[in-house]
Order: C-alpha cells, then sequence, then structure tokens
C-alpha cells in the first residue's frame, strides 16, 4: 500500500485539509473518494454532467449560505462553521472570509478578534466540534497562521481601519513568529506543526500560504513605516527560495511535500497541490526558472486530469482550481465552467448538503468577479 509523507499508509496519511474534512464526513473513506462519471457527488446517480447556468454576482445566495455557518452564541459567538451545522475549521474560514472583508466587513472584524482572543500560550489555535464546545487538533499551524495574517492584512486594506491594526499589532508579530519564524526548518521551509510536534514536515500548500501570509503582512508593516518590516518581510523572500527547491525538474513538476513520498497522480494532494506556487505568486531570486516552474504545475494538473471542470474529483468541491484558472491563466471560462459543475453537484438547488465549505462560498465569490472583470475588460476592448 502506498505510503503517504508522513510515513503512514494509505488514507491514514496526515496532510493538510484532509484531516478536517473527515471529520465533517467521518462515514466517508476519502482515500478512495474519486468520482467516476456514474458516481456523482450526490449519491452515485448515473448521471450524464449536464452545464448548467452560472449563478450571477447578484443571485448567487452567498448570504444566505454565510448565514447557514455563522456562529451567533455562546464562547465562539463571531466564528463560523465550515459547513451548516459542522465543526468550526478556523483555515478554511479563513480563506472563504477573505473574499468577504469589503461586503461584512464587521463580521471579519469580530471574527479577527475571536480567533486572537482564542490563540492558545504558544499562539496556536484549535478547531472546535461541531458541538461548538469540545476542542478538535488543528491538521496544521503553519496554514493557520499564514491565511490569517493575509485575510487580517486584506480586511485592513479594504476597511482602512488603521485602529484595529494597531491595537492587535503585537498580537500578529507574536502568532507569526511563534508559528512561522521560529518553526523554520534546515531546508528552508516552515514545520507544519510547532517543534517539539512530532509532523515537522513542510507540505507544499502550506508553505505558499505561508509565504503569502508573511508577504501579505511585511508589506503592509513596510507601508506603515513599522520598525521590525525589513524583518518580516525576509522571512518571505527567503521562503519564496525554500519553496522552488521543492521543483522537481526529472519529474517536470512540484514534489507535495519535501519528505519522501512515492510518485502519483491521485486529485489531491498530489494534483492539486500543484497550481499553489502559482497561485499564491511565489517567487525566488531565479526569475525566468520562476515563470516556468509556476505555469509547469497547472499543466501538470491538466495532463493528468484533463476533465477537471466539468466531472468532480473527490467529495470536496476544490474551487480553488477554478478560481486559480481565472486569477493565474486568464480562463475565466473554464473556471465559469467547473462553477456551474460544482454548483449542480455540491449546491443542488442552492441548498448546501454539507461539501461547499466556507472556503468554497469564498471562491465562487471570486470566480464569479474575476469573470465579470473579463467581460467588462472585453467590452471595453470590442468598443
Amino acid at each position: 500500500m502506498a505510503k503517504g509523507c508522513d510515513g503512514s499508509t494509505g488514507s491514514e496519511w496526515r496532510s493538510t485539509r484532509r484531516s478536517v474534512f473527515s471529520s465533517l464526513f467521518p462515514s466517508v473513506i476519502l482515500g478512495a473518494c474519486v468520482l467516476s462519471a456514474s458516481e456523482t457527488a450526490l449519491g452515485g446517480q448515473d448521471k450524464a454532467i449536464i452545464p448548467a447556468p452560472v449563478t450571477g454576482a447578484d443571485t448567487f445566495p452567498w448570504q444566505r449560505l454565510l448565514n447557514e455557518l455563522a456562529v451567533t452564541s455562546g464562547p465562539y459567538a463571531g466564528a463560523w462553521r465550515s459547513a451548516p451545522n459542522g465543526p468550526i475549521s478556523w483555515y478554511f474560514a479563513n480563506l472563504g472570509l477573505a473574499f468577504f472583508t469589503a461586503d461584512i466587513p464587521d463580521a471579519v472584524r469580530d471574527y479577527l478578534n475571536l480567533y486572537l482572543k482564542s490563540l492558545n500560550a504558544q499562539n496556536s489555535i484549535s478547531d472546535v466540534a461541531a458541538d461548538l464546545s469540545t476542542p478538535v487538533a488543528p491538521d496544521s499551524n503553519d496554514a493557520y497562521a499564514g491565511t490569517f495574517l493575509s485575510l487580517a492584512v486584506g480586511y485592513v486594506r479594504s476597511t482602512g481601519d488603521s485602529v484595529w491594526w494597531k491595537a492587535n499589532l503585537n498580537s500578529l508579530k507574536a502568532l507569526a513568529y511563534s508559528n512561522l519564524l521560529t518553526q523554520i526548518k534546515p531546508n528552508g521551509l516552515v514545520r507544519a506543526f510547532q517543534s517539539p510536534n512530532a509532523n515537522g514536515i513542510g507540505y507544499l500548500m502550506d508553505q505558499c500560504e505561508v509565504y503569502a501570509g508573511l508577504r501579505d503582512f511585511g508589506q503592509y508593516l513596510l507601508e506603515t513605516n513599522d520598525t521590525d518590516a525589513a524583518y518580516y518581510a525576509s522571512f518571505a523572500m527567503n521562503l519564496g527560495i525554500a519553496i522552488h527547491t521543492q521543483f522537481d525538474y526529472n519529474a517536470n513538476l512540484w514534489n507535495w511535500c519535501d519528505a519522501p513520498s512515492p510518485p502519483g497522480n491521485a486529485w489531491y494532494p498530489n494534483l492539486t497541490a500543484q497550481i499553489y506556487p502559482h497561485l499564491c505568486d511565489v517567487h525566488s531570486a531565479d526569475a525566468p526558472g520562476d515563470y516556468y516552474r509556476l505555469h509547469q504545475g497547472f499543466k501538470a494538473l491538466t495532463a493528468a486530469v484533463p476533465n477537471w471542470s466539468t466531472q468532480p474529483q473527490d467529495l470536496y468541491p476544490w474551487l480553488v482550481v477554478g478560481y486559480y484558472t481565472a486569477l493565474r491563466q486568464d480562463q475565466p471560462r473554464e473556471a465559469l465552467t467547473m462553477l456551474s459543475m460544482v454548483l449542480q453537484y455540491y449546491l443542488p438547488g442552492s441548498v448546501n448538503t454539507g461539501r461547499l465549505l466556507i472556503s468554497e462560498i469564498g471562491y465562487v465569490r471570486g470566480i464569479i468577479a474575476l469573470a465579470a472583470v473579463n467581460v467588462s475588460r472585453s467590452r471595453c476592448i470590442t468598443v
């Protein structure tokens, strides 16, 4: 049986995102959940994929879908469940809320405050079970911290809330220091978990999200003339260089983690990881090489799964691939094709059956926005 990047076997291997998703659907064996044409995400009906009309930004029910996830009472009021009646995964919420900082700024600010309040003495955070009281171990420390830094900077840029920034800057610096800056390994990557946790693996997806978080944080510190700006910004630069060492020229694709793992074309983590360096715009000191490596990841994904935009690949929608395609490949039509498929299978009748996580709601918002920009640009060209 194939070994995972942490040395365990089969579906037992632990890598980012999988363990949290498993907690949402504990009865599902996620190691064997790739869907065939006759096994749809909604029950295995023999049903051909029929492109559905893409919902516009003005009609996609994001407000209702988010309201279904909002925690409005108890000690975690201000948090967001990953799915209806599901647990709180701060990671998924960080990703999803990043697309709504301008729409619901007060709710995002309350979430940021709760996150910082919920940190432990090591400045890491635990997820919360669906009962909204039982702590659950997070599936990493690094990606949670990186995505939170990006969300915090995104909120302040969107709202101009310098009061919040100044009041919480020391906490943000401590979060970055404890989870990221002090967890650099000899190869330049960041440990998934703080030492002395046994899992010190560097997962490619996490590394890219950490890079983005440190870059966003460092850049805003520079813009606000913070005395620690150069210190924090230097870590993103060095991490970018380390991430680009994870490209395997023999296989002509990215290694999805820095520990020995067998070659494979599993949708997750092997293929989905391929887009993350480009999605997060990770750069080293080698611009020509960066360009090749960043674009090669998507080529590897599409070569392995040509029908990625028209057929479900997992119980998890992975709309990040569609969002990436619109953002970095300038292919909004392909992204909209994937969105149509996802809305059909993962949001039937606009009802969230539990598989359109808060992160996916954000990616829907992002795809629609990018598609709208593309339409406007096309109209300007043709006029």
